[in-house]
């Protein structure tokens, strides 16, 4: 999967997930998936985490988990959280 960037937004080229950078000082970012406001590296970090466990062979990858645990680690959360989140949001686009 490829994440596109550019100075205002990222997207995946494999999920529905994105960020955008808002207005103001940083930290400025967003996340689809998660309210608080980021700084580009967290944002980059959330994209890329979502890629990962969107990944059909993630689970038994132990070196996507490893990666998995730090990017979450990034964004304060544990890998488990990330997952509810991302549930929840796929859930809120299909409902």
């Amino acid at each position: 999967m490829t994440i596109y960037e550019n100075s205002r937004s990222m997207t995946s080229s494999g999920t529905l997930e994105w960020a955008c950078r808002g207005s103001g000082a940083e930290p400025a970012w967003r996340l689809s998936w998660l309210p608080n406001r980021l700084t580009r590296e967290q944002a980059r970090a959330g994209m890329e985490l979502d890629e990962i466990l969107s990944g059909p062979d993630s689970a038994a990858n132990p070196q996507a988990q490893a990666r998995a645990d730090a990017l979450a680690g990034e964004l304060g959360l544990s890998v488990q959280q990330a997952l509810a989140l991302l549930h929840d949001r796929m859930h809120d686009r299909h409902s």
